[in-house]
Protein backbone atom coordinates (compact mmCIF):
# COMPACT_ATOMS: atom_id res chain seq x y z
CA UNK A 1 0.00 0.00 0.00
CA UNK A 2 1.34 3.42 -0.90
CA UNK A 3 1.63 6.23 1.62
CA UNK A 4 -1.07 8.87 1.47
CA UNK A 5 -3.58 6.68 -0.30
CA UNK A 6 -7.15 6.96 1.04
CA UNK A 7 -8.76 3.69 2.20
CA UNK A 8 -12.09 3.02 3.97
CA UNK A 9 -10.24 1.81 7.05
CA UNK A 10 -8.32 5.09 7.36
CA UNK A 11 -11.59 6.99 6.92
CA UNK A 12 -13.13 5.19 9.89
CA UNK A 13 -10.11 5.93 12.06
CA UNK A 14 -10.15 9.58 11.00
CA UNK A 15 -13.87 9.98 11.78
CA UNK A 16 -13.45 8.21 15.12
CA UNK A 17 -10.58 10.47 16.15
CA UNK A 18 -12.55 13.55 15.08
CA UNK A 19 -15.57 12.54 17.20
CA UNK A 20 -13.51 11.66 20.29
CA UNK A 21 -13.05 15.26 21.60
CA UNK A 22 -16.81 15.89 21.28
CA UNK A 23 -17.61 12.76 23.29
CA UNK A 24 -15.11 13.67 25.98
CA UNK A 25 -16.60 17.18 26.27
CA UNK A 26 -20.10 15.74 26.71
CA UNK A 27 -19.03 13.20 29.32
CA UNK A 28 -17.48 15.86 31.54
CA UNK A 29 -20.69 17.84 31.97
CA UNK A 30 -23.44 15.21 31.70
CA UNK A 31 -24.02 12.70 34.50
CA UNK A 32 -24.28 9.09 33.50
CA UNK A 33 -27.76 7.57 33.35
CA UNK A 34 -26.75 4.96 35.91
CA UNK A 35 -26.13 7.74 38.45
CA UNK A 36 -29.71 8.98 38.12
CA UNK A 37 -31.78 7.70 41.06
CA UNK A 38 -34.46 5.17 40.17
CA UNK A 39 -37.83 5.71 41.85
CA UNK A 40 -38.46 2.98 44.40
CA UNK A 41 -41.48 0.75 43.83
CA UNK A 42 -43.19 -1.23 46.55
CA UNK A 43 -40.94 -4.14 47.35
CA UNK A 44 -42.61 -7.40 46.39
CA UNK A 45 -42.13 -10.41 48.64
CA UNK A 46 -40.58 -13.40 46.94
CA UNK A 47 -42.80 -16.28 45.92
CA UNK A 48 -43.06 -18.57 48.92
CA UNK A 49 -44.24 -22.13 49.07
CA UNK A 50 -45.88 -24.03 51.88
CA UNK A 51 -47.02 -27.62 52.10
CA UNK A 52 -50.19 -28.36 54.06
CA UNK A 53 -51.61 -31.77 54.85
CA UNK A 54 -54.72 -33.41 56.25
CA UNK A 55 -54.45 -36.90 57.76
CA UNK A 56 -57.54 -38.91 58.69
CA UNK A 57 -58.48 -42.51 59.24
CA UNK A 58 -60.28 -44.46 56.54
CA UNK A 59 -62.30 -47.40 57.87
CA UNK A 60 -62.31 -50.84 56.23
CA UNK A 61 -64.61 -51.35 53.24
CA UNK A 62 -65.27 -47.61 52.61
CA UNK A 63 -64.54 -44.78 50.20
CA UNK A 64 -62.79 -41.85 51.87
CA UNK A 65 -62.44 -38.36 50.40
CA UNK A 66 -60.27 -35.81 52.18
CA UNK A 67 -59.15 -32.30 51.31
CA UNK A 68 -56.06 -30.22 52.11
CA UNK A 69 -56.72 -26.47 51.96
CA UNK A 70 -54.13 -23.77 51.32
CA UNK A 71 -53.71 -20.84 53.71
CA UNK A 72 -55.37 -17.53 52.87
CA UNK A 73 -53.49 -15.59 50.20
CA UNK A 74 -52.04 -18.67 48.49
CA UNK A 75 -53.05 -20.89 45.59
CA UNK A 76 -52.59 -24.62 45.12
CA UNK A 77 -49.80 -25.63 42.73
CA UNK A 78 -49.73 -29.38 43.32
CA UNK A 79 -50.54 -32.13 45.74
CA UNK A 80 -50.87 -35.81 46.37
CA UNK A 81 -52.14 -38.64 48.56
CA UNK A 82 -50.36 -41.19 50.72
CA UNK A 83 -51.65 -44.16 52.73
CA UNK A 84 -50.13 -45.76 55.84
CA UNK A 85 -49.56 -48.46 56.76
CA UNK A 86 -48.66 -49.87 53.40
CA UNK A 87 -51.20 -52.52 52.39
CA UNK A 88 -50.16 -54.60 49.39
CA UNK A 89 -53.74 -55.05 48.19
CA UNK A 90 -57.18 -53.73 48.92
CA UNK A 91 -56.42 -49.97 49.04
CA UNK A 92 -57.00 -48.11 45.79
CA UNK A 93 -56.41 -44.50 44.83
CA UNK A 94 -59.42 -43.13 42.95
CA UNK A 95 -58.51 -39.49 42.49
CA UNK A 96 -55.93 -36.88 43.40
CA UNK A 97 -56.51 -33.46 41.88
CA UNK A 98 -57.13 -29.81 42.67
CA UNK A 99 -60.71 -29.24 43.76
CA UNK A 100 -60.43 -25.43 43.55
CA UNK A 101 -57.75 -22.75 43.27
CA UNK A 102 -56.96 -23.24 46.95
CA UNK A 103 -57.42 -26.94 47.76
CA UNK A 104 -56.39 -30.45 46.78
CA UNK A 105 -58.66 -33.50 47.10
CA UNK A 106 -57.86 -37.19 47.33
CA UNK A 107 -60.24 -40.18 47.29
CA UNK A 108 -59.22 -43.67 48.40
CA UNK A 109 -61.16 -46.93 48.40
CA UNK A 110 -60.21 -49.05 51.39
CA UNK A 111 -61.38 -52.55 50.47
CA UNK A 112 -59.04 -54.12 53.03
CA UNK A 113 -60.06 -55.49 56.43
CA UNK A 114 -57.92 -52.89 58.25
CA UNK A 115 -58.24 -49.13 58.82
CA UNK A 116 -55.62 -46.99 57.09
CA UNK A 117 -54.41 -43.43 57.56
CA UNK A 118 -54.89 -41.27 54.46
CA UNK A 119 -52.84 -38.09 54.08
CA UNK A 120 -53.77 -35.52 51.44
CA UNK A 121 -51.08 -32.91 50.78
CA UNK A 122 -51.29 -29.60 48.95
CA UNK A 123 -48.36 -27.47 47.81
CA UNK A 124 -49.38 -23.80 47.98
CA UNK A 125 -47.68 -20.64 46.71
CA UNK A 126 -48.16 -16.99 47.47
CA UNK A 127 -48.26 -15.21 44.14
CA UNK A 128 -46.52 -11.83 43.86
CA UNK A 129 -48.71 -8.86 43.12
CA UNK A 130 -48.46 -7.96 39.47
Amino acid sequence: MRAGRFTPRRAVVAVSLTALPALLALSAGTPALAATPVPQMDAQPPVRYVQVSNTQSCAPDTFCTFTATCPTGTVVTGGGVSVTPFVSSGVYLYETEPSSNTSWVGTVRNASAFPVQVTVKAVCARLPRV
